[in-house]
């Protein structure tokens, strides 16, 4: 494998990339790599949709077909992935993505993509997201039982709502990971983050798949935490210091891919339908935005999608924990 500034090694003649695609989205960490001169790499996995890339700097981008969702990270084309195979070299020439021997990726049209950021000034107040938050938990039930850890979304319902939590689905993963899920919840609602990264060591690498249910979890919650902690900032304070040793010990607990999914989620970077659904839910949009946000979300992976829902919505407990301080004050 070349290192940086040995692309030469790499040079193929131009009848070579005989796949040709073009570009159609690509995040905006992606677009930095891939304009960086001499960024080059082999590809660490290769699935039906997506294809993984690995940089001899040790980051991961990936290369996934139209109409998935965005990502920081991603580049999104009509690409055929059957076409790559693990182990292949890649290397970016002339505005161009070329894998192994059969496929050249045309950079320049791509849109570039970056989340919609909200501010402090265009949020509402903690008690309206409350109620966002009821609204969604009470329409939930009409998407189904849910997979993975999403399944723990009735029970985080029912600590949101006040409510007795009943036993856990008698579901093996959901058994394994029981505990865990109920300390994180309720060190949510005591604003105990250094718990919430305690409890969260013992979700890492939990479950089977690319990104195991027990990270994407814990990156939906972590991802919660960090968008309140940016868009309120005088009402969720923790030192940083806590995610950042929990992620840094993450990393040899899980696979690369699913580390990086999950640094990036833990620093407020996720697929585009997370993004939508927390803003929709600090802004207060309609319904219907919101549900086809949930919808699209829902529709990640296997259960990537629902293991992300449910940590999110457990990392908004925060939201409780802080008008209950609230109340406490109050009634003092």
């Amino acid at each position: 494998m070349a290192r940086p500034g040995e692309a030469s090694h790499f040079l193929m003649p131009a009848s070579i990339g005989r796949c040709l695609c073009q570009a159609r989205l690509m995040g905006a960490k992606a677009r930095g790599l891939l304009t960086e001169p001499g960024f080059s790499g082999k590809v660490l996995a290769a699935f039906s949709t997506t294809i993984y890339l690995l940089g001899n700097d040790g980051e991961i981008i990936w290369v996934a077909l139209e109409g998935l969702p965005a990502h920081r990270r991603s580049l999104l084309a009509s690409l055929k992935p059957g076409s790559v195979s693990a182990g292949q070299g890649f290397f970016t020439q002339d505005g161009c993505l070329r894998i192994g021997q059969e496929v050249a990726i045309e950079l320049d049209q791509a849109l570039g993509w970056e989340p919609s950021a909200i501010g402090p000034e265009r949020v509402e107040s903690l008690p309206v997201v409350n109620a966002c938050l009821q609204r969604l938990f009470a329409v939930l039930p009409g998407l189904g039982t849910g997979v993975g850890l999403g399944q723990a979304i009735p029970l985080i319902s029912a600590i949101a709502g006040g409510r007795n939590v009943t036993a856990f689905p008698l579901d093996s993963l959901i058994v394994r990971a029981s505990s865990q899920i109920l300390g994180i919840a309720r060190a949510s609602l005591d604003q105990d983050m250094a718990e919430v990264t305690r409890k969260g060591r013992e979700l890492v690498g939990l479950g089977p798949g690319l990104t195991p249910s027990g990270d994407d979890f814990l990156g939906g919650m972590l991802f919660a935490a960090h968008s309140l902690k940016t868009v309120y900032p005088g009402d969720f304070y923790w030192e940083q210091e806590v995610i950042t040793g929990l992620i840094d010990w993450a990393r040899i607990q899980t696979n690369p891919i699913s580390h990086t999914v999950l640094s990036d989620l833990a620093l407020g970077h996720g697929p585009e339908p997370l993004h939508d659904v927390v803003n929709s839910l600090l802004t207060r949009q309609d319904l219907r935005c919101l549900m086809a946000a949930v919808t699209r979300l829902l529709g990640i992976g296997h259960s990537s999608g629902w293991d992300i829902l449910g940590g999110m919505l457990t990392g908004m407990l925060l939201v409780n924990g802080r008008l209950n301080e609230w109340r406490c004050t109050a009634m003092a």
